[in-house]
């Protein structure tokens, strides 16, 4: 009876140990395709604050152009004084373009922050369950011992006379 007991919680204690490392095996993939994603977005995000900022240079380079050619004729005034305005339009659409990715870049700023203490804390949720695993895995190895020691003493002692049992077997 003791021995089949013995089994099942040995039997169980290594299906708790497995499940616990199944489950670390998951979260370590969860946490890292999170990581990939938010790195992914925010290189895309970057990419095209980057085309922002190149549009929004050629604009301006766009509108000085137009500027020199207002200041240097004075005849087709009214040509230019419509160049200037579309040219001040376009300038503010990309100004207000430039704002909204600020914004955007901003808040995935933020998420990474929020997603970095996320994986810092499972990353200390890990460490303390690992620590966990050691300490169970010590007092299994502890039990197995003690249990190898009365099997010796139970084989002791069906392979000893009754009278010597005392002094061969408890010594």
């Amino acid at each position: 009876m003791t021995g089949f007991m013995g089994k099942k919680v040995n039997l169980f204690l290594l299906l708790m140990l497995m499940l616990v490392l199944l489950g670390f095996a998951g979260v370590s993939v969860y946490y890292q395709y999170t990581f990939k994603n938010l790195n992914s977005q925010f290189e895309n995000v970057s990419g095209v604050l980057g085309y922002c900022e190149q549009n929004l240079n050629q604009t301006t380079n766009s509108f000085m152009s137009a500027l020199k050619n207002l200041n240097s004729t004075e005849t087709d005034i009214r040509k230019y004084d419509k160049i200037f305005e579309d040219k001040v339009r376009e300038l503010e659409q990309k100004k207000s373009e430039l704002a909204s990715t600020q914004a955007d870049l901003t808040r995935v700023t933020m998420q990474k922050e929020v997603y970095k203490k996320q994986i810092d804390e499972a990353y200390a949720q890990l460490i303390s369950l690992n620590k966990t695993v050691t300490s169970l895995n010590t007092q299994v190895n502890s039990l197995n011992r003690e249990v190898d020691r009365l099997n010796t003493r139970v084989a002791c002692l069906r392979n000893t006379d009754d009278t010597e049992e005392a002094s061969d077997c408890f010594s």
